[in-house]
């Protein structure tokens, strides 16, 4: 334990009060706010995930469907599709926000308001598609939560690189 915090002082053996005492030198030192970008992707992902399939499955126990027609065929929406709906997409546009922003850091912030408004733009296709009300509710609801999800993880990386 007294290695440890000797480590921690900048100028060996400082005591309080004299100049550098308290000073950090390691890694311990730099606690910056926000996420890696893997720490705010897959979390993203596997929120937005776990999250739109509890809105498939609380729809599904309130009666909703989950069935619609498109071009006279009839399509379900399964867990499977979800899941795939949900990470595909932002998976997708997360990779290409953070690696865009490599080259400038203003990118991450202009990726928030296209990724977000493109995934709010989505919610009007389930209103749109021939199915029953609760059906629309949840899936539209879904693209909110991708739409969130989006926002939040290019935020947290930002804040991580703007630090």
């Amino acid at each position: 334990m007294a290695g440890r915090e000797n480590a921690r002082l900048s100028s060996g053996g400082a005591e309080n009060g004299a100049p550098g005492a308290g000073t950090l030198r390691n890694a311990e030192a730099v606690k910056r706010p926000g996420l890696n970008w893997w720490q705010a992707g897959g979390m993203a992902v596997a929120a937005a995930a776990l999250v739109n399939l509890a809105i498939l499955f609380a729809g599904q126990m309130a009666g909703a469907s989950f069935r619609y027609t498109d071009a006279g065929e009839l399509h379900e929406v399964t867990a499977g599709g979800v899941l795939g709906s949900t990470a595909i997409p932002l998976v997708a546009g997360f990779a290409a926000a953070v690696l865009l922003a490599r080259f400038w850091i203003g990118f991450l912030r202009l990726a928030q308001v296209i990724g977000g408004g493109l995934a709010l733009l989505t919610v009007a296709g389930p209103f749109l598609t021939d199915t029953d009300g609760g059906t629309r509710v949840a899936l539209a609801l879904m693209h909110v939560v991708v739409a969130a999800a989006v926002v939040w993880s290019l935020e947290a990386v930002r804040r991580r690189r703007t630090a």
